[in-house]
């Protein structure tokens, strides 16, 4: 039966609507967040310390600045010459109604050289992981299946692999500037919730790819498009908190937040619902970026260490960006400035997205077609081996057609 279209539309308009109603508060409130903000911007030292001591007591999440709040940096002029990796992912997923457990990785590879030798390597590396090993985690007592969340965080692991690899064949001898670029978070926020035998399975890998590039010297950033991270916004909510100065940054109760059942507003309601970039675009210009800030996730705090993760907010356009990179970049100033004129410069040639990243999506990337062709090689394969090749009950009932 085909999607009623006719009664969904009927709930479009009345979404539409609930949008429109909300445009008028929201911008009120982003306005009055900007000028808080604002207000403490040479008072970064203090918020720092702040989101240090609320990380433990605080109900969301919380950004430690690096910069003064205020701090706006047009993107420096860079060498034609530079030269950029990138790595992204895809994957064929467990299909438990199978005819067999296994999963595939995809990692779109790419290597661009910009200037007088210019030069374009783009490839992917297809992985089929079906061992006992493969598919599931273990402590000894414990099998923990590698599937949704914890697949993602395998495919995170083996795109970096792929970056350390792609240094190698094309960085070592390179006498340009020099950028490793990934999609998404370098913080496994997927794995927050995670056992700790789990965390440390992939984590062990990821962070040993990140010294594999600090080694080399070879800045690593990861770029994020139209970003919905509150940390920024959650510490603008400590700036109107009342207390949060006598009580050596929210150490005691919130003598507003106390008066929520009572029927009172907290002034950090202001914050609500709002995402860093809807507070930070106004005062970003184009190709400007602004502060650095420590991401204060329990994770990359208390997992990091020397990688511990930094991000600042950037202007592309009309969307605002978020880039990251590990401690040791952002304690660079000119890895920083590398980092930020590069990923500007390929967003500029991407039309509001880095080339580079675009490049090696197409090249992950697993259209239906391919994964449906792969199945039946698997099957094949399957019963040529003797093995039996045939899917649950379910599944074949999903492929007949109704009479």
């Amino acid at each position: 039966m085909p999607l009623d279209l006719s009664a969904l539309s009927r709930q479009v308009r009345a979404m539409s609507s609930a949008l429109a109603h909300d445009v008028p508060d929201q911008a009120s409130r982003r306005s009055q967040a900007l000028e808080r903000y604002l207000r403490e911007s040479t008072a970064h030292a203090v918020w720092a310390q702040a989101a240090d001591l609320s990380r433990e007591t605080c109900a969301w999440l919380l950004a430690r600045p690096v910069e003064p709040l205020n701090t706006l940096r047009d993107a420096p002029l860079h060498q034609p010459e530079y030269a950029l990796i990138a790595s992204d992912g895809s994957q064929i997923e467990v299909d438990r109604h199978g005819a067999a457990a296994w999963y595939v990785l995809n990692i779109g590879r790419v290597y661009l050289r910009y200037g007088a030798r210019s030069a374009a390597k783009l490839s992917a590396r297809p992985t089929l992981y079906f061992r006992d090993e493969d598919l599931y985690l273990s402590d000894g007592v414990r099998r923990v299946p590698i599937e949704g969340n914890y697949l993602s965080a395998r495919r995170d692991v083996a795109e970096g692999v792929e970056l350390v690899a792609l240094a190698d064949e094309f960085l070592t001898a390179s006498d340009a500037p020099a950028l490793a670029l990934q999609d998404g978070t370098l913080v496994r926020w997927t794995l927050a919730g995670a056992e700790k035998f789990v965390q440390e399975h992939f984590l062990r890998p990821y962070l040993a790819y990140l010294e594999e590039m600090r080694l080399r010297d070879i800045p690593v950033a990861a770029y994020i498009s139209r970003p919905r991270a509150p940390e920024v916004a959650g510490t603008i909510r400590l700036m109107f908190c009342p207390d949060v100065r006598l009580a050596e940054g929210r150490g005691a109760k919130c003598s507003e937040c106390s008066d929520v059942a009572a029927g009172r507003t907290p002034s950090c309601a202001v914050c609500q619902g709002l995402a860093d970039a809807d507070i930070l675009a106004d005062m970003l210009g184009e190709g400007q970026r602004g502060p650095l800030f420590v991401s204060m996730s329990r994770i990359n705090v208390e997992a990091y260490g020397p990688h511990l993760i930094h991000f600042f907010y950037l202007r592309v356009g009309r969307e605002i960006a978020r880039v990251e990179m590990p401690r040791w970049v952002a304690e660079n100033p000119a890895h920083v400035d590398r980092v930020h004129a590069l990923v500007y410069d390929q967003c500029v040639k991407g039309q509001g997205y880095p080339v580079a990243l675009a490049r090696a999506h197409e090249q992950a990337v697993v259209r239906a077609a391919d994964r449906r062709a792969f199945q039946r090689i698997v099957e094949a394969s399957l019963l040529r081996a003797d093995l039996p090749a045939v899917s649950s009950r379910k599944a074949e009932a999903k492929e007949r057609p109704a009479h």
